[in-house]
């Protein structure tokens, strides 16, 4: 398996937007080595988090659907980014593209769902900008600031570092298998995705945490970049159903799906992918008691470049091809899905 980054499809896409613009000569990592892009903060020792993303692609898969969705969807995703870096927000910014004519109550619900995440991470929408389109497009720009030398980012973690999560994966997968498949709501509803940007968790962590990366595209996409830019692969321990929250694994279990599917597919659930020095394991664990926390140790960081799930049977994954999967079948979501079962069945 190749570890370059630029395997990768939406690495090659982001490289080769650096090939024409020139990045901050104080700029705290490489491109790609952060979820939040980190400067200094003028005036002090502190560093500027500052990130920016965008929901369409997902309204037109059908993932959202309802206004409320698409506003939390907008602050959480780059908050989320904030929390990877160990970041305190100061606030958001929108940019928001509604087709003419849309009616007032589409418009209070969108802006509703963005309070709404904007409350759970205890920060605010600074202001923004409204616009005509086409098609709805939501970007939110999120700014935060990290005390100096406590910033997380991709690189640092080495062989013998452990591997953690912040709570239950695959809420993204069964998400996105609901739009595809029209499950209905007594399964898994839209309103039941909302995941929460995991800021108070990545503070905790970032006095502890070698390296981090939130699981936007899902847990296999976060964990083979990890791998790439730090030439180290990872061992999961424990079964991917088991990995899985409770409403993503009644989905997998209703559906007779391979709840790997549900970790390997890129659209993720935001929580925080760490590795840890296992001199710091003892203190972090503690930390996180005392703080409530949830954090669940699941593998390890080897040497070897793999990714590899150990249990119930070893199975060793091309995450660069699962991670390509998605560009290569472009928005054919069902297609997509079929193929993504029988890559899985082959690794």
């Amino acid at each position: 398996m190749s570890r370059a980054l630029d395997a990768v499809a939406e690495n090659r896409a982001v490289d080769a937007w650096w090939r024409v613009l020139s990045r901050h000569p104080q700029q705290a990592h490489g491109v790609h080595e952060a979820d939040a892009e980190l400067v200094p903060w003028p005036g002090t020792s502190d560093l500027l988090a500052v990130t920016t993303d965008t929901i369409a692609e997902e309204i037109a898969l059908g993932f959202y659907r309802e206004p409320r969705t698409i506003g939390w969807m907008a602050a959480t995703v780059s908050l989320s980014d904030l929390a990877a870096v160990g970041a305190e927000p100061v606030g958001v910014v929108l940019a928001v593209t509604l087709p003419r004519g849309t009616d007032e109550s589409t418009r209070e619900a969108l802006a509703a769902g963005v309070e709404a995440a904007c409350r759970a991470c205890g920060t605010y929408v600074l202001g923004g900008d409204t616009n005509t389109g086409d098609a709805t497009a939501v970007t939110a720009t999120a700014v935060g600031r990290v005390p100096a030398g406590a910033a997380m980012t991709r690189t640092g973690a080495r062989a013998g570092d452990a591997l953690y999560v912040t709570g239950g994966l695959g809420a993204g997968g069964a998400c996105a298998a609901r739009a595809v498949l029209s499950l209905p709501d007594a399964l898994y509803a839209e309103r039941d995705y909302r995941p929460r940007a995991r800021l108070a968790e990545g503070r905790l962590c970032a006095p502890f945490a070698s390296a981090c990366i939130d699981t936007s595209d899902g847990l296999v996409a976060a964990l083979d970049q990890l791998g790439r830019l730090n030439d180290v692969g990872f061992e999961v321990d424990l079964a991917p159903s088991a990995l899985l929250e409770p409403r993503a694994r009644a989905v997998a279990d209703a559906l007779s799906v391979d709840p790997l599917a549900f970790l390997a597919q890129p659209h993720g659930e935001f929580e925080l992918a760490l590795t840890v020095p296992a001199g710091r394991t003892a203190a972090l664990e503690a930390a996180s008691r005392d703080a409530g926390v949830e954090l669940a140790r699941i593998g390890r960081v080897v040497d070897e470049p793999v990714l590899r799930f150990t249990a119930p049977r070893v199975r060793t994954l091309d995450g660069g091809r699962l991670r390509s999967l998605a560009e290569d079948l472009g928005r054919d979501a069902r297609h997509y899905l079929a193929a993504l079962l029988a890559e899985l069945q082959r690794q």
